[in-house]
């Protein structure tokens, strides 16, 4: 839909929508004329979601836009939950049950005395607490949930009219002051006292509804972390208890400490090991040598004994010649005694010469040194020998704690690490429940922390009347209702409407289109003579070149007759046959008619018409004659036209259609083209063994302009230049000649009239 069409489709339906807008405007203002009045009354609350201050962030360096918009959301969302509502509802009703009588401040005379009737003294002795607000409450609460479904109970709690039900005080305002922390509320109500203590109650209520839902919620989650920390706590308790028995059973105050001098000590023990081995093996070398040097001694030894054996020998051999020669006088004896002991003197004087030889050494050092020496060394390699022997239990000593020792470690290591995952588990949890402990404190103070910067004011003026904004309202909705209606319904029409479109859906040629003509009423302005005789001459025009074309073969003259049909009834082919014969004859032809019906009242032909009978005769028939009766020769007219019945529910004549090369399928752009259309429309050329044209009935006179170019048409010098601009024709026609003041042209086509 072009936008010059979519003006003109507003054009010609804006009566409907100005009616329907007048009427619904009417409506609505004997509907709100008298409305009762309104008060109005706001107030502001500083939250401090976002730039109070914060136990979290003391600073409050950072602002999370994301956390404050969802802040922000859940406290209105608490101030309009249902629970808020009809807390505020009962206490507004518990407030008024405490009057005595109509107080401007809280209640006027006329919504007082409403209360009273609903309230009867036998229901408020029973519900009312003169001493106590808190008492009536519970017994609202109590008698609302015994008797739900009391009619009494619905009307007041339920009713939108009631003051004290959620539906009338759900219509409190609740927005954010653009990116403040600030938060308004207004309420409207036909009460000013009602209007100000509805704030003010619902203030007391959600900030008592927030610090409760942020408590329970933050309870859960301290009670969570101090069971867990408590768990934790004795795991770990649990843990270093079995640590200190594995420490006090293998008697370890620090096993790292103790294993590193254990190691030390050991290594210490080895080097001293390796030097008393070391003086062992020096002190061997030693004694083995002074010992050699000492194999000399026993030859000493042996000759001092030698000699002293000798010598008793010699004393003995001299006591027994002393003897002889003085007891006995032996001599042979005696001889034999001398020379023995002169004998042994010799023995004894040469083993003396032999021992003093060996006295001293080779080297002639004294044998007394030498055994000194010896006998220091032998002390020695004692001593070290005894070291060794210790050094040796020493050695095995280290042996069995490296075997202890070895094992523990891996156990030690097992348990201290078993500790510090308990250690940390512990430590996380309570890192947890402090911050759970500082976000409770924290959520107790923000809910705690809602300050009224402004209170509600006593409203003493009621508000403007909206009755003019709602008629407006109702009249901009009127017109645009039906607007939107009739464009909805224009962009799904499915019928042919236009020349091109019907050219597409059914292939033919188009050889004209006519007007819809009962359109007069909508399309005032349109020159309607001059768009028929327009759309005739030039459906005439192209049927004769038509005929001119499409010469019958048989005869070889120029073809005279002419089809008419369509594929459905209604299309109105017996009318539009009847313009183009009167135009012919406008141009003297002789033309001949054939319908199957009579033509209707009121319409003059010009031409002969003759009506056939439908029959088996009428199918059956093989030449133009035999549907004329006597007395009328088909040679003597220029054109004869032949309308049959619609071919998609009739049968028609086979062999007669032989006679015709030349054809006008009609069809009506008021209705659609679907598949059955265009079958029957195929079967049929196939037997007419022709292409017919198209010619297109019924077609909105705006749709004409693709057929005979600019309509004729009324305008003002306004719609002239809108028309222009819409069709981006920015450049007026220049006509040929001037026309004379309050003439209008009509069949000039050289004067552009738009």
């Amino acid at each position: 839909m072009s936008l010059l069409q979519f003006f003109r489709l507003l054009n010609r339906n804006l009566n409907l929508f100005l009616l329907c807008a007048l009427t619904l405007v009417v409506v609505t203002y004997m509907s709100t004329r008298n409305l009762p009045k309104s008060y109005e009354s706001e107030m502001e609350i500083f939250t401090g979601i976002a730039s109070g201050l914060n136990i979290e962030a003391v600073d409050n360096t950072k602002v999370d836009y994301f956390t404050t918009s969802t802040e922000y959301d859940n406290l209105i969302n608490i101030i309009k939950s249902r629970q808020t509502l009809e807390e505020v509802g009962m206490r507004l009703l518990v407030q008024h049950m405490m009057l005595d009588s109509a107080t401007p401040a809280y209640i006027n005379a006329e919504n007082y005395g409403h209360f009273r009737y609903k309230m009867p003294d036998s229901l408020e002795k029973i519900l009312l607490d003169p001493y106590s607000v808190e008492n009536t409450l519970r017994r609202i609460r109590n008698y609302r949930q015994i008797h739900f479904n009391d009619e009494r109970v619905k009307l007041t709690f339920e009713n939108s009219n009631s003051p004290y039900s959620y539906q009338r005080i759900a219509n409190i305002g609740v927005r954010r002051v653009q990116s403040s922390d600030l938060i308004k509320l207004f309420y409207t109500s036909n009460d000013p006292g009602i209007t100000q203590n509805t704030l003010l109650i619902l203030t007391e209520v959600f900030t008592n509804n927030l610090a409760t839902i942020k408590t329970g919620q933050s309870d859960d989650v301290v009670g969570y972390f101090q069971e867990k920390v408590d768990e934790a706590t004795e795991i770990l308790n649990e843990a270093e208890a079995t640590l200190q028995d594995f420490r006090i059973k293998y008697r370890i105050i620090n096993y790292e400490e103790q294993t590193r001098n254990l190691t030390i000590e050991k290594e210490k023990m080895e080097d001293e090991f390796q030097k008393e081995i070391a003086k062992k093996r020096a002190a061997e070398a030693v004694i083995a040598k002074l010992e050699t040097q000492l194999s000399l001694n026993n030859v000493m030894i042996t000759l001092g004994n030698a000699i002293l054996v000798k010598k008793k020998e010699l004393i003995d051999l001299r006591s027994q010649i002393a003897e002889m020669e003085t007891y006995l006088n032996d001599p042979d004896l005696l001889n034999l005694l001398r020379a023995k002991a002169s004998r042994l003197e010799d023995e004894v004087r040469n083993q003396l010469m032999q021992r003093y030889q060996y006295s001293r050494t080779t080297d002639g050092i004294e044998i007394s040194t030498i055994i000194g020496e010896w006998l220091k060394y032998t002390l020695a390699l004692d001593e070290t020998n005894a070291r060794v022997a210790v050094f040796a239990d020493r050695k095995q000593y280290f042996k069995d704690q490296y075997d202890l020792y070895a094992p523990l470690g891996s156990q030690f290591a097992r348990l201290e690490r078993d500790i510090n995952i308990k250690e940390s588990n512990y430590l996380e949890l309570l890192n947890s429940l402090n911050q759970a402990l500082l976000r409770q404190k924290s959520e107790l103070v923000s809910s705690g922390g809602l300050v009224v910067t402004s209170p509600p004011p006593f409203p003493h003026s009621p508000s403007p009347s909206k009755a003019m904004l709602l008629v407006v309202v109702a009249g901009v909705i009127g017109f645009i209702v039906p607007f939107l209606f009739i464009i909805v319904k224009e962009l799904l029409d499915s019928s042919i409407r236009t020349p091109e479109r019907g050219e597409e859906l059914t292939g033919l040629k188009l050889l004209g289109a006519y007007p819809d003509l009962t359109t007069r009423s909508e399309v005032k302005n349109i020159d309607f003579e001059w768009l028929h005789d327009k759309a005739a001459a030039l459906i005439t025009q192209n049927i004769r070149l038509e005929s001119r074309k499409k010469g019958n073969p048989k005869v070889g003259q120029v073809c005279k007759n002419l089809l008419v049909f369509s594929t459905r009834p209604g299309d109105g082919k017996l009318l539009t046959t009847h313009v183009i014969a009167n135009e012919l004859v406008s141009l003297n032809f002789r033309v001949l008619v054939l319908g199957y019906k009579d033509l209707p009242e009121g319409e003059t032909p010009y031409y002969d018409y003759l009506k056939y009978d439908s029959d088996k005769r009428f199918v059956n028939s093989e030449h133009l004659s035999e549907l004329i009766p006597i007395g009328y020769d088909p040679g003597l007219y220029d054109y004869c036209f032949l309308i049959i019945q619609p071919i998609l529910v009739n049968p028609y004549p086979l062999n007669l259609l032989e006679q015709f090369s030349a054809g006008l399928c009609i069809t009506g752009a008021f209705r659609n083209w679907n598949r059955a259309d265009k079958t029957v429309l195929e079967d049929f050329m196939a037997t007419l063994q022709f292409k017919p044209g198209l010619m297109l009935n019924a077609v909105e006179p705006d749709y004409m302009v693709s057929v005979l170019g600019e309509i004729e048409k009324d305008r003002s010098l306004l719609r002239v230049f809108l028309k222009r601009l819409l069709s981006m024709q920015l450049r007026a026609a220049n006509p040929k000649g001037k026309k004379r003041k309050g003439a209008k042209s009509k069949d000039k086509e050289e004067d552009f009239i738009i």
